[in-house]
Protein backbone atom coordinates (compact mmCIF):
# COMPACT_ATOMS: atom_id res chain seq x y z
CA UNK A 1 0.00 0.00 0.00
CA UNK A 2 2.62 2.45 0.61
CA UNK A 3 4.26 1.92 -2.52
CA UNK A 4 1.44 2.21 -4.33
CA UNK A 5 0.55 5.53 -2.39
CA UNK A 6 3.97 7.16 -3.28
CA UNK A 7 3.72 5.91 -7.39
CA UNK A 8 -0.30 7.88 -7.29
CA UNK A 9 1.31 10.88 -5.00
CA UNK A 10 4.39 10.88 -7.67
CA UNK A 11 2.06 10.42 -11.30
CA UNK A 12 0.84 14.59 -11.34
CA UNK A 13 4.25 15.48 -11.31
CA UNK A 14 5.55 13.24 -13.67
CA UNK A 15 3.03 14.15 -16.04
CA UNK A 16 3.75 18.23 -15.12
CA UNK A 17 7.87 17.31 -16.58
CA UNK A 18 6.04 15.18 -19.46
CA UNK A 19 3.64 18.08 -20.45
CA UNK A 20 5.40 21.33 -19.68
CA UNK A 21 6.19 23.57 -22.56
CA UNK A 22 9.81 23.68 -24.06
CA UNK A 23 11.89 25.92 -21.82
CA UNK A 24 9.48 26.36 -19.36
CA UNK A 25 9.73 26.87 -15.63
CA UNK A 26 7.99 23.74 -13.73
CA UNK A 27 7.85 23.58 -9.68
CA UNK A 28 6.00 20.74 -9.52
CA UNK A 29 3.06 22.82 -7.12
CA UNK A 30 -0.24 23.02 -8.42
CA UNK A 31 -2.08 23.72 -5.26
CA UNK A 32 -1.96 26.41 -2.72
CA UNK A 33 0.92 28.06 -4.57
CA UNK A 34 1.86 30.93 -2.51
CA UNK A 35 1.69 28.52 0.37
CA UNK A 36 4.36 26.83 -1.46
CA UNK A 37 6.50 30.09 -1.86
CA UNK A 38 6.45 30.66 2.00
CA UNK A 39 7.99 26.76 2.73
CA UNK A 40 10.42 27.63 -0.57
CA UNK A 41 11.29 30.70 1.10
CA UNK A 42 13.06 28.80 4.63
CA UNK A 43 14.12 26.78 2.44
CA UNK A 44 16.09 28.95 0.14
CA UNK A 45 17.31 31.11 3.74
CA UNK A 46 18.59 27.45 4.99
CA UNK A 47 20.62 27.01 1.25
CA UNK A 48 21.87 30.75 2.42
CA UNK A 49 23.75 28.93 5.57
CA UNK A 50 20.98 30.68 7.98
CA UNK A 51 19.73 28.45 10.89
CA UNK A 52 17.16 31.41 11.78
CA UNK A 53 14.45 32.92 9.52
CA UNK A 54 12.94 36.20 8.58
CA UNK A 55 9.55 36.57 6.53
CA UNK A 56 10.87 37.87 3.68
CA UNK A 57 7.34 38.41 1.90
CA UNK A 58 7.51 42.20 4.07
CA UNK A 59 9.82 44.76 4.00
CA UNK A 60 9.05 45.52 7.59
CA UNK A 61 11.98 44.96 9.63
CA UNK A 62 12.36 42.10 12.31
CA UNK A 63 14.65 39.63 14.19
CA UNK A 64 14.68 36.87 12.11
CA UNK A 65 14.16 34.65 15.02
CA UNK A 66 12.29 31.72 13.32
CA UNK A 67 13.81 28.67 14.07
CA UNK A 68 11.64 25.93 11.35
CA UNK A 69 13.72 22.60 11.61
CA UNK A 70 12.00 20.64 8.89
CA UNK A 71 12.46 23.69 6.20
CA UNK A 72 16.53 24.28 7.07
CA UNK A 73 16.72 20.62 7.00
CA UNK A 74 15.09 20.53 3.37
CA UNK A 75 17.22 23.58 2.58
CA UNK A 76 20.29 21.48 2.99
CA UNK A 77 19.28 19.24 0.47
CA UNK A 78 17.71 21.67 -1.69
CA UNK A 79 21.76 22.46 -2.26
CA UNK A 80 22.29 19.61 -4.24
CA UNK A 81 18.36 18.74 -5.61
CA UNK A 82 17.42 22.76 -5.74
CA UNK A 83 13.98 23.50 -4.11
CA UNK A 84 11.09 21.64 -6.32
CA UNK A 85 12.71 18.06 -6.50
CA UNK A 86 13.55 18.51 -3.07
CA UNK A 87 9.59 19.41 -2.50
CA UNK A 88 8.58 16.72 -4.07
CA UNK A 89 10.91 14.31 -2.82
CA UNK A 90 10.66 14.73 0.96
CA UNK A 91 6.86 14.71 0.07
CA UNK A 92 6.88 11.40 -1.40
CA UNK A 93 9.11 9.71 1.50
CA UNK A 94 6.83 10.79 4.35
CA UNK A 95 3.84 9.75 2.22
CA UNK A 96 5.38 6.39 2.23
CA UNK A 97 6.13 6.81 5.88
CA UNK A 98 2.84 7.72 6.79
CA UNK A 99 1.27 4.57 5.16
CA UNK A 100 3.47 2.65 7.22
CA UNK A 101 2.98 4.34 10.50
CA UNK A 102 -1.14 4.12 10.14
CA UNK A 103 -0.15 0.14 9.21
CA UNK A 104 1.45 0.18 12.98
CA UNK A 105 -1.93 1.78 14.69
CA UNK A 106 -4.40 -0.26 13.05
CA UNK A 107 -2.70 -3.20 13.51
CA UNK A 108 -2.65 -2.39 17.65
CA UNK A 109 -6.44 -1.59 16.75
CA UNK A 110 -7.41 -5.44 14.98
CA UNK A 111 -5.73 -8.18 14.61
CA UNK A 112 -8.25 -9.04 11.44
CA UNK A 113 -6.17 -9.19 8.84
CA UNK A 114 -9.12 -8.34 6.39
CA UNK A 115 -10.10 -5.34 8.69
CA UNK A 116 -6.60 -4.12 8.72
CA UNK A 117 -7.00 -4.10 5.15
CA UNK A 118 -9.52 -2.34 4.88
CA UNK A 119 -9.28 0.07 7.15
CA UNK A 120 -6.05 0.78 5.85
CA UNK A 121 -7.39 1.91 2.15
CA UNK A 122 -10.52 3.75 3.96
CA UNK A 123 -7.74 5.81 6.01
CA UNK A 124 -5.52 6.50 2.93
CA UNK A 125 -7.93 6.88 0.18
CA UNK A 126 -11.46 7.76 1.83
CA UNK A 127 -13.45 10.76 1.53
CA UNK A 128 -16.75 11.94 1.49
CA UNK A 129 -19.64 13.37 -0.54
CA UNK A 130 -17.46 15.92 -2.23
CA UNK A 131 -17.05 14.14 -5.80
CA UNK A 132 -20.71 14.44 -6.18
CA UNK A 133 -20.06 18.56 -6.16
CA UNK A 134 -17.04 18.43 -7.16
CA UNK A 135 -15.56 22.02 -8.13
CA UNK A 136 -12.33 23.35 -8.80
CA UNK A 137 -12.12 26.29 -7.74
CA UNK A 138 -13.86 28.27 -4.84
CA UNK A 139 -15.72 27.14 -1.76
CA UNK A 140 -19.14 27.35 -2.47
CA UNK A 141 -21.90 25.41 -4.81
CA UNK A 142 -22.18 27.26 -7.94
CA UNK A 143 -23.35 24.12 -10.23
CA UNK A 144 -26.42 21.84 -9.75
CA UNK A 145 -25.99 19.31 -6.81
CA UNK A 146 -27.42 15.96 -6.64
CA UNK A 147 -29.61 14.44 -4.37
CA UNK A 148 -30.53 18.05 -2.30
CA UNK A 149 -27.04 17.94 -1.61
CA UNK A 150 -27.03 21.88 -2.22
CA UNK A 151 -29.35 22.14 0.61
CA UNK A 152 -28.06 19.69 3.07
CA UNK A 153 -24.34 21.72 2.67
CA UNK A 154 -25.97 24.98 3.10
CA UNK A 155 -24.71 25.86 -0.40
CA UNK A 156 -20.97 25.40 0.68
CA UNK A 157 -18.74 22.78 -0.67
CA UNK A 158 -17.64 19.65 1.61
CA UNK A 159 -13.93 19.89 2.97
CA UNK A 160 -12.95 16.68 0.17
CA UNK A 161 -13.09 19.26 -2.12
CA UNK A 162 -11.05 22.23 -0.86
CA UNK A 163 -8.94 21.44 2.35
CA UNK A 164 -6.18 19.07 1.73
CA UNK A 165 -4.75 18.97 4.86
CA UNK A 166 -8.06 16.84 6.44
CA UNK A 167 -7.27 13.77 4.20
CA UNK A 168 -4.25 11.40 3.39
CA UNK A 169 -4.29 11.34 0.00
CA UNK A 170 -5.02 14.96 -0.84
CA UNK A 171 -2.22 15.58 1.39
CA UNK A 172 -0.13 13.29 0.20
CA UNK A 173 -0.51 14.95 -3.68
CA UNK A 174 -0.28 18.91 -2.35
CA UNK A 175 2.41 19.69 0.35
CA UNK A 176 5.69 17.79 1.97
CA UNK A 177 4.72 20.05 5.48
CA UNK A 178 1.44 17.70 5.84
CA UNK A 179 3.23 14.51 5.68
CA UNK A 180 6.00 15.08 8.19
CA UNK A 181 3.36 16.57 10.23
CA UNK A 182 0.78 13.63 9.63
CA UNK A 183 3.92 11.40 10.51
CA UNK A 184 4.49 12.84 13.44
CA UNK A 185 1.43 13.05 14.60
CA UNK A 186 1.41 9.30 14.28
CA UNK A 187 4.25 8.54 15.83
CA UNK A 188 3.09 10.48 18.99
CA UNK A 189 -0.06 8.85 19.17
CA UNK A 190 2.04 5.73 18.71
CA UNK A 191 4.53 6.30 21.32
CA UNK A 192 2.06 7.19 23.95
CA UNK A 193 0.04 4.01 23.21
CA UNK A 194 3.15 2.00 23.82
CA UNK A 195 4.87 4.27 26.61
CA UNK A 196 4.48 1.73 29.49
CA UNK A 197 6.05 -1.00 26.93
CA UNK A 198 9.27 0.31 26.49
CA UNK A 199 11.23 3.23 28.04
CA UNK A 200 12.33 3.72 24.54
CA UNK A 201 9.12 5.23 23.49
CA UNK A 202 9.22 8.07 26.13
CA UNK A 203 12.10 9.34 24.43
CA UNK A 204 11.36 9.17 20.99
CA UNK A 205 7.22 10.56 21.42
CA UNK A 206 8.85 13.60 23.62
CA UNK A 207 11.12 14.35 19.87
CA UNK A 208 8.30 13.28 18.56
CA UNK A 209 6.27 16.17 20.57
CA UNK A 210 9.54 18.47 20.51
CA UNK A 211 9.66 18.28 16.37
CA UNK A 212 5.50 18.61 15.85
CA UNK A 213 5.79 21.95 18.01
CA UNK A 214 8.23 23.37 16.44
CA UNK A 215 7.43 22.11 12.35
CA UNK A 216 3.33 22.60 12.90
CA UNK A 217 3.00 23.82 15.93
CA UNK A 218 -1.36 24.60 15.47
CA UNK A 219 -0.94 20.11 15.92
CA UNK A 220 -0.03 20.09 19.01
CA UNK A 221 -3.36 21.42 20.35
CA UNK A 222 -4.73 18.81 18.58
CA UNK A 223 -2.83 16.35 19.67
CA UNK A 224 -3.63 17.46 23.22
CA UNK A 225 -7.16 17.20 23.05
CA UNK A 226 -7.43 14.12 21.57
CA UNK A 227 -5.07 12.78 24.28
CA UNK A 228 -7.54 14.22 27.05
CA UNK A 229 -10.32 11.90 24.94
CA UNK A 230 -7.56 9.24 25.20
CA UNK A 231 -7.20 9.48 28.84
CA UNK A 232 -11.56 9.30 29.58
CA UNK A 233 -11.38 6.63 27.53
CA UNK A 234 -9.17 4.56 29.85
CA UNK A 235 -10.75 5.45 32.67
CA UNK A 236 -14.05 4.64 31.33
CA UNK A 237 -12.56 1.40 30.10
CA UNK A 238 -10.72 0.57 33.59
CA UNK A 239 -7.45 0.03 31.75
CA UNK A 240 -6.21 3.78 33.38
CA UNK A 241 -2.30 2.81 34.56
CA UNK A 242 -0.57 5.39 36.80
CA UNK A 243 2.73 4.20 34.74
CA UNK A 244 1.57 4.88 31.53
CA UNK A 245 -0.38 8.18 32.45
CA UNK A 246 3.11 9.38 33.72
CA UNK A 247 4.84 8.60 31.06
CA UNK A 248 2.46 10.06 28.81
CA UNK A 249 2.79 13.46 30.59
CA UNK A 250 6.34 12.86 29.82
CA UNK A 251 6.30 12.26 26.17
CA UNK A 252 3.74 15.31 26.29
CA UNK A 253 6.39 17.84 28.10
CA UNK A 254 8.71 17.82 24.85
CA UNK A 255 6.50 20.57 23.32
CA UNK A 256 8.00 22.51 26.39
CA UNK A 257 11.65 23.57 24.84
CA UNK A 258 10.01 24.44 21.60
CA UNK A 259 6.97 26.41 22.81
CA UNK A 260 9.17 28.37 25.09
CA UNK A 261 11.04 29.73 22.26
CA UNK A 262 7.79 30.19 20.05
CA UNK A 263 6.77 32.09 23.01
CA UNK A 264 9.88 34.00 22.72
CA UNK A 265 9.75 34.65 19.20
CA UNK A 266 5.95 36.03 19.31
CA UNK A 267 7.11 38.99 21.49
CA UNK A 268 10.17 39.93 20.41
CA UNK A 269 8.55 39.94 16.62
CA UNK A 270 6.53 42.13 15.81
CA UNK A 271 5.87 40.46 11.83
CA UNK A 272 5.73 37.02 13.71
CA UNK A 273 2.76 38.22 15.87
CA UNK A 274 1.05 39.98 12.87
CA UNK A 275 1.14 36.64 10.72
CA UNK A 276 -0.26 34.82 14.24
CA UNK A 277 -2.88 37.01 14.66
CA UNK A 278 -4.33 36.18 10.58
CA UNK A 279 -7.84 35.02 10.83
CA UNK A 280 -8.27 31.41 9.82
CA UNK A 281 -11.49 30.25 10.43
CA UNK A 282 -12.61 27.03 10.89
CA UNK A 283 -15.12 25.89 7.42
CA UNK A 284 -18.81 25.89 8.27
CA UNK A 285 -20.13 22.31 10.20
CA UNK A 286 -22.06 21.48 7.27
CA UNK A 287 -18.92 21.22 4.91
CA UNK A 288 -16.90 19.41 7.34
CA UNK A 289 -20.03 16.64 8.00
CA UNK A 290 -20.24 16.77 4.28
CA UNK A 291 -16.35 16.14 3.62
CA UNK A 292 -16.57 12.88 6.41
CA UNK A 293 -20.11 11.63 5.97
CA UNK A 294 -19.30 8.55 4.00
CA UNK A 295 -16.67 7.14 6.39
CA UNK A 296 -18.84 8.32 9.39
CA UNK A 297 -22.04 6.20 8.02
CA UNK A 298 -19.36 2.80 7.24
CA UNK A 299 -18.03 3.19 10.98
CA UNK A 300 -21.66 3.57 12.64
CA UNK A 301 -22.76 0.77 10.20
CA UNK A 302 -20.68 -1.65 11.67
CA UNK A 303 -20.28 -0.64 15.56
CA UNK A 304 -24.24 -0.69 15.73
CA UNK A 305 -23.44 -4.38 16.89
CA UNK A 306 -21.75 -2.97 20.02
CA UNK A 307 -23.15 -4.57 23.00
CA UNK A 308 -23.49 -2.81 26.31
CA UNK A 309 -25.37 -0.03 27.63
CA UNK A 310 -22.61 2.37 28.48
CA UNK A 311 -21.51 2.00 25.18
CA UNK A 312 -24.83 2.33 22.99
CA UNK A 313 -25.38 5.86 25.47
CA UNK A 314 -21.90 7.41 24.79
CA UNK A 315 -23.13 6.49 20.35
CA UNK A 316 -26.06 8.39 21.11
CA UNK A 317 -24.63 10.90 22.59
CA UNK A 318 -22.31 11.74 20.15
CA UNK A 319 -24.60 11.29 17.14
CA UNK A 320 -27.12 14.28 19.33
CA UNK A 321 -24.43 16.07 19.90
CA UNK A 322 -23.54 16.36 15.90
CA UNK A 323 -27.36 16.41 15.17
CA UNK A 324 -27.76 19.25 17.55
CA UNK A 325 -24.25 21.25 15.89
CA UNK A 326 -25.75 20.71 12.72
CA UNK A 327 -29.07 21.84 13.43
CA UNK A 328 -27.30 24.63 14.99
CA UNK A 329 -24.67 25.41 12.53
CA UNK A 330 -27.87 25.76 9.40
CA UNK A 331 -29.21 28.71 11.43
CA UNK A 332 -26.33 30.66 13.05
CA UNK A 333 -23.07 30.07 11.40
CA UNK A 334 -20.59 32.65 10.43
CA UNK A 335 -17.59 31.42 8.54
CA UNK A 336 -15.74 34.43 9.29
CA UNK A 337 -16.39 33.87 12.42
CA UNK A 338 -16.21 31.67 15.51
CA UNK A 339 -18.63 29.45 15.33
CA UNK A 340 -18.65 28.58 19.05
CA UNK A 341 -17.15 31.12 22.48
CA UNK A 342 -15.37 29.76 24.77
CA UNK A 343 -18.27 29.21 27.04
CA UNK A 344 -20.07 26.94 24.24
CA UNK A 345 -16.75 24.93 23.17
CA UNK A 346 -15.98 23.96 26.52
CA UNK A 347 -19.16 22.33 26.82
CA UNK A 348 -19.48 20.81 23.41
CA UNK A 349 -15.72 19.18 24.01
CA UNK A 350 -16.85 18.42 27.19
CA UNK A 351 -20.44 16.29 25.97
CA UNK A 352 -17.73 14.76 23.45
CA UNK A 353 -15.64 14.08 26.76
CA UNK A 354 -18.51 12.57 28.13
CA UNK A 355 -19.46 10.30 25.24
CA UNK A 356 -15.42 9.06 24.85
CA UNK A 357 -15.79 8.07 28.74
CA UNK A 358 -19.03 5.76 27.92
CA UNK A 359 -17.86 4.51 24.48
CA UNK A 360 -14.48 3.54 26.39
CA UNK A 361 -13.10 0.29 24.33
CA UNK A 362 -11.08 -1.84 26.30
CA UNK A 363 -8.58 -1.81 23.68
CA UNK A 364 -7.09 1.25 23.75
CA UNK A 365 -5.58 1.74 20.56
CA UNK A 366 -9.54 1.40 19.45
CA UNK A 367 -9.86 4.09 22.31
CA UNK A 368 -7.53 6.33 20.79
CA UNK A 369 -9.32 6.25 17.38
CA UNK A 370 -12.67 6.63 18.67
CA UNK A 371 -11.07 9.74 20.71
CA UNK A 372 -9.34 11.25 17.45
CA UNK A 373 -12.66 10.80 15.70
CA UNK A 374 -15.44 12.26 17.43
CA UNK A 375 -13.34 14.61 19.31
CA UNK A 376 -12.09 15.18 16.28
CA UNK A 377 -15.15 16.98 14.63
CA UNK A 378 -15.26 19.22 18.25
CA UNK A 379 -11.77 20.87 18.49
CA UNK A 380 -11.70 22.51 14.81
CA UNK A 381 -13.92 25.04 16.51
CA UNK A 382 -12.02 25.71 19.61
CA UNK A 383 -11.79 29.86 19.42
CA UNK A 384 -8.57 30.42 18.67
CA UNK A 385 -6.68 31.59 15.62
CA UNK A 386 -6.28 29.32 12.96
CA UNK A 387 -8.59 26.82 14.07
CA UNK A 388 -8.90 25.50 10.72
CA UNK A 389 -5.70 23.88 10.54
CA UNK A 390 -6.93 21.45 13.72
CA UNK A 391 -8.64 19.85 11.36
CA UNK A 392 -5.25 18.15 10.15
CA UNK A 393 -5.82 14.03 9.20
CA UNK A 394 -9.60 14.54 10.45
CA UNK A 395 -10.26 11.91 8.09
CA UNK A 396 -7.81 9.30 9.32
CA UNK A 397 -9.29 7.74 12.10
CA UNK A 398 -12.71 7.50 10.59
CA UNK A 399 -11.43 5.86 7.84
CA UNK A 400 -10.23 3.20 10.46
CA UNK A 401 -13.14 2.56 12.50
CA UNK A 402 -14.74 2.71 9.18
CA UNK A 403 -13.03 -0.13 7.74
CA UNK A 404 -13.00 -2.16 11.08
CA UNK A 405 -16.90 -1.35 11.29
CA UNK A 406 -17.87 -2.84 7.98
CA UNK A 407 -15.12 -5.98 8.24
CA UNK A 408 -16.46 -6.70 11.71
CA UNK A 409 -19.80 -7.71 10.07
CA UNK A 410 -18.82 -8.92 6.42
CA UNK A 411 -15.96 -10.94 7.28
CA UNK A 412 -18.67 -14.00 7.81
CA UNK A 413 -20.02 -14.08 4.74
CA UNK A 414 -19.42 -16.26 1.68
CA UNK A 415 -16.27 -15.16 0.00
CA UNK A 416 -17.40 -13.96 -3.63
CA UNK A 417 -20.54 -11.71 -1.47
CA UNK A 418 -17.96 -10.24 0.52
CA UNK A 419 -15.79 -9.35 -2.08
CA UNK A 420 -18.70 -7.73 -4.32
CA UNK A 421 -20.27 -5.62 -1.29
CA UNK A 422 -16.56 -5.02 0.17
CA UNK A 423 -15.26 -3.57 -3.30
CA UNK A 424 -18.64 -0.97 -3.43
CA UNK A 425 -18.18 0.02 0.00
CA UNK A 426 -14.16 1.36 -0.92
CA UNK A 427 -15.03 2.92 -4.26
CA UNK A 428 -17.79 5.23 -3.13
CA UNK A 429 -16.37 6.75 -0.35
CA UNK A 430 -12.75 6.58 -2.36
CA UNK A 431 -14.74 8.73 -5.16
CA UNK A 432 -13.15 12.19 -3.92
CA UNK A 433 -9.55 11.33 -4.34
CA UNK A 434 -9.88 10.24 -7.86
CA UNK A 435 -10.99 13.83 -8.30
CA UNK A 436 -8.21 15.73 -6.37
CA UNK A 437 -5.75 13.20 -8.42
CA UNK A 438 -7.98 14.37 -11.74
CA UNK A 439 -7.73 18.21 -10.88
CA UNK A 440 -3.95 17.98 -10.54
CA UNK A 441 -3.80 16.84 -14.17
CA UNK A 442 -6.89 19.69 -15.31
CA UNK A 443 -5.04 22.39 -13.67
CA UNK A 444 -1.70 21.37 -15.93
CA UNK A 445 -4.02 21.31 -18.34
CA UNK A 446 -4.98 24.55 -18.04
CA UNK A 447 -1.76 26.43 -16.47
CA UNK A 448 -3.57 27.76 -13.39
CA UNK A 449 -3.30 27.02 -9.74
CA UNK A 450 -6.46 27.00 -7.89
CA UNK A 451 -5.21 30.17 -6.62
CA UNK A 452 -6.51 31.19 -9.59
CA UNK A 453 -3.57 34.00 -9.98
CA UNK A 454 -0.39 31.52 -10.37
CA UNK A 455 0.21 29.81 -13.42
CA UNK A 456 2.14 26.29 -13.33
CA UNK A 457 4.62 26.48 -16.12
CA UNK A 458 6.30 29.33 -15.98
CA UNK A 459 8.38 31.41 -18.97
CA UNK A 460 11.71 31.08 -19.86
CA UNK A 461 11.43 34.73 -18.64
CA UNK A 462 10.93 33.88 -15.32
CA UNK A 463 13.86 31.24 -15.33
CA UNK A 464 16.63 34.42 -16.49
CA UNK A 465 14.59 36.85 -13.83
CA UNK A 466 15.31 34.69 -10.77
CA UNK A 467 18.60 33.55 -11.78
CA UNK A 468 19.76 37.58 -12.02
CA UNK A 469 18.00 38.00 -8.53
CA UNK A 470 19.50 35.21 -6.77
CA UNK A 471 22.81 36.60 -6.08
CA UNK A 472 21.53 39.81 -4.35
CA UNK A 473 19.16 37.56 -1.84
CA UNK A 474 17.43 39.77 0.42
CA UNK A 475 19.02 42.65 -0.60
CA UNK A 476 16.76 42.71 -3.80
CA UNK A 477 13.31 44.14 -2.62
CA UNK A 478 11.01 43.11 -5.69
CA UNK A 479 7.63 44.53 -6.50
CA UNK A 480 5.19 43.38 -9.18
CA UNK A 481 1.70 43.50 -10.25
CA UNK A 482 -1.05 41.36 -8.20
CA UNK A 483 -1.96 38.29 -9.71
CA UNK A 484 -5.19 39.28 -12.34
CA UNK A 485 -7.16 35.98 -13.30
CA UNK A 486 -8.91 34.74 -16.05
CA UNK A 487 -12.20 33.85 -16.58
CA UNK A 488 -14.08 32.80 -19.85
CA UNK A 489 -17.29 33.83 -20.53
CA UNK A 490 -19.95 31.62 -22.14
CA UNK A 491 -21.65 33.05 -25.56
CA UNK A 492 -24.07 35.77 -23.42
CA UNK A 493 -20.97 37.28 -21.67
CA UNK A 494 -21.41 35.28 -18.70
CA UNK A 495 -18.67 34.06 -16.84
CA UNK A 496 -18.37 30.14 -17.50
CA UNK A 497 -18.96 28.52 -13.92
CA UNK A 498 -16.24 26.91 -11.80
CA UNK A 499 -13.68 27.83 -14.99
CA UNK A 500 -10.27 29.58 -15.00
CA UNK A 501 -7.50 29.76 -17.64
CA UNK A 502 -3.92 30.90 -17.18
CA UNK A 503 -4.02 34.02 -15.31
CA UNK A 504 -4.17 37.04 -17.69
CA UNK A 505 -0.82 38.66 -15.06
CA UNK A 506 0.06 35.87 -13.13
CA UNK A 507 1.33 37.07 -8.95
CA UNK A 508 5.47 36.53 -9.07
CA UNK A 509 5.58 38.26 -5.98
CA UNK A 510 5.92 34.93 -3.62
CA UNK A 511 7.95 33.34 -6.97
CA UNK A 512 10.77 35.99 -6.35
CA UNK A 513 10.44 35.51 -2.59
CA UNK A 514 11.13 31.89 -2.78
CA UNK A 515 12.82 31.07 -5.75
CA UNK A 516 15.69 33.84 -5.48
CA UNK A 517 15.43 34.34 -2.11
CA UNK A 518 14.52 38.09 -2.61
CA UNK A 519 12.24 40.22 -0.15
CA UNK A 520 9.00 41.68 -1.65
CA UNK A 521 6.65 44.72 -0.40
CA UNK A 522 3.73 42.83 -0.89
CA UNK A 523 3.81 38.93 -1.16
CA UNK A 524 1.57 36.85 0.69
CA UNK A 525 -1.98 37.49 1.99
CA UNK A 526 -1.20 35.84 5.49
CA UNK A 527 2.87 36.92 5.29
CA UNK A 528 2.50 40.43 4.67
CA UNK A 529 1.08 42.20 7.48
CA UNK A 530 -1.59 44.92 6.04
CA UNK A 531 -1.66 42.89 2.85
CA UNK A 532 -4.72 44.28 0.78
CA UNK A 533 -4.00 47.57 1.34
CA UNK A 534 -0.19 47.49 0.00
CA UNK A 535 -1.02 45.05 -2.83
CA UNK A 536 -3.50 47.63 -3.65
CA UNK A 537 -1.06 50.53 -3.30
CA UNK A 538 1.92 48.36 -5.02
CA UNK A 539 0.02 48.54 -8.13
CA UNK A 540 -1.56 51.95 -8.06
CA UNK A 541 1.94 52.93 -7.57
CA UNK A 542 3.51 50.96 -10.16
CA UNK A 543 0.60 51.90 -12.56
CA UNK A 544 1.52 55.71 -11.59
CA UNK A 545 5.02 55.20 -12.90
CA UNK A 546 6.75 57.53 -9.93
CA UNK A 547 9.89 55.60 -9.54
CA UNK A 548 10.37 57.91 -6.42
CA UNK A 549 8.04 56.72 -4.95
CA UNK A 550 8.52 53.28 -5.17
CA UNK A 551 12.19 53.79 -3.97
CA UNK A 552 10.60 55.19 -0.74
CA UNK A 553 8.95 52.00 0.34
CA UNK A 554 12.07 50.51 -0.12
CA UNK A 555 11.75 48.69 -3.81
CA UNK A 556 15.18 47.98 -5.86
CA UNK A 557 13.51 45.90 -8.60
CA UNK A 558 10.13 45.60 -10.51
CA UNK A 559 9.28 42.50 -12.30
CA UNK A 560 6.77 43.48 -15.05
CA UNK A 561 5.12 42.35 -18.06
CA UNK A 562 7.09 42.99 -21.03
CA UNK A 563 4.54 45.25 -22.76
CA UNK A 564 3.61 47.03 -19.63
CA UNK A 565 3.26 50.93 -19.49
CA UNK A 566 2.34 53.26 -16.56
CA UNK A 567 -1.11 55.24 -17.17
CA UNK A 568 0.86 58.40 -16.73
CA UNK A 569 4.51 58.53 -17.31
CA UNK A 570 4.67 55.26 -20.22
CA UNK A 571 8.12 55.43 -20.71
CA UNK A 572 9.22 55.74 -16.70
CA UNK A 573 10.54 52.23 -17.29
CA UNK A 574 12.23 51.78 -20.19
CA UNK A 575 15.46 53.62 -19.37
CA UNK A 576 16.14 51.21 -16.07
CA UNK A 577 14.86 47.81 -17.74
CA UNK A 578 17.84 45.55 -17.23
CA UNK A 579 16.15 42.28 -19.05
CA UNK A 580 13.64 42.27 -21.27
CA UNK A 581 12.10 38.91 -22.56
CA UNK A 582 9.28 38.22 -24.34
CA UNK A 583 6.70 37.94 -21.39
CA UNK A 584 7.99 39.60 -18.84
CA UNK A 585 11.08 42.66 -17.95
CA UNK A 586 13.05 42.98 -14.82
CA UNK A 587 13.57 46.74 -14.07
CA UNK A 588 15.78 48.18 -11.69
CA UNK A 589 14.81 51.22 -9.57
Amino acid sequence: MALAVVILAALPVLYGVAIRPPGSLYFGLQYNFDDQMVYSAWMRQAMEGNFTFENRFTTIEQPGLTVHLYFWMLGLFAKLLGIPATLAISRLVFSYLAVLLIGRLIERATDSVYRQKLAMVLSVFGMGVGFLVWHSFGRMIEKPAPLGLGALLAGRLPIDVWQPEAFFFSSSLTASLFMVSACLILSLFLCVLRSDESRLNIGLGALAAAALMNIHSYDILLVGFVLLGLLASTVGAKTFSGKWFGRALIIFAGVIPPALWFVNVLKKDPVFQARAATETFSPHFHSVIGGLILLMLLAAFGLRRSDGLSRKIGYGLFAALVAGLYSFARSVMNVDAYFLGQFAWVAVYGLGLVAVYLIAPKNRAVGLLVAWATLGLLIPYFPALFQRKLLMMAAVPWGILAGMGIGSVLESRERGQRNLITTLLILIPCGSSLRWFTGELSMMKSNVSNTTVHEIFYSPDVREIIKRLEPLGRNAVVGALPGVPSRPVDTEGKPVVDTFERPMVTDLNPVMVGMAGSRAFAGHWSETPDYNAKRDGLAHVIDSGDIEALKQVGLTHLVLPSDFKPSRNSDAYEANAEYVGSEWKLVKL
